[in-house]
């Protein structure tokens, strides 16, 4: 850790084509997994998350001008958000990458004053699981998702 000068900011419209690169890459190993009906968010979203920073928080991380990492969270509530990705480009795993995204989103959430953060958890992949155990969070609830495509 610690061997890249890591820089970590509010993701720019300029930054949509890294952003969704590097989650389709993630979008492929979920379909290969157990969650084969979930997908990754389209192109033309991350336009609107950057546009509205009140709602969501779109942040990248950048090692010599590249996006090697992204963290994608929804404000739910005054006081509630849900962190709903966090990807780190693999050859850049393990390098503190993820921590600097957090570490930059928890300082957002503590000037907006909310207290609640939430993700949902792969609970299929035991590396996931343990960074996010690591970084304090803990399973609370066990949820069942329904959902449906409408065309």
């Amino acid at each position: 850790m610690g061997k890249y000068n890591i820089k970590v900011r509010h993701a720019r419209l300029k930054d949509i084509n890294s952003v969704y690169s590097l989650g389709s890459k993630f979008d492929e190993n979920l379909k290969a997994s157990k969650r084969k009906n979930m997908h990754f968010h389209e192109k033309n979203e991350f336009k609107e998350f950057i546009k509205s920073p009140k709602y969501n928080i779109l942040l990248v991380a950048i090692i010599n001008d590249n996006i090697v990492g992204f963290l994608y969270a929804k404000i739910l509530s005054y006081d509630w958000c849900l962190l709903d990705d966090l990807a780190v480009e693999k050859d850049f795993q393990n390098e503190g990458i993820g921590s600097e995204l957090l570490k930059e989103f928890y300082k957002i959430m503590k000037k907006r004053k909310i207290d609640y953060v939430q993700i949902l958890e792969e609970i299929h992949h035991k590396k996931t699981r343990k960074f996010w155990h690591d970084r304090g969070f803990r399973e609370e609830k066990v949820f069942v998702w329904a959902d449906k495509m409408l065309k």
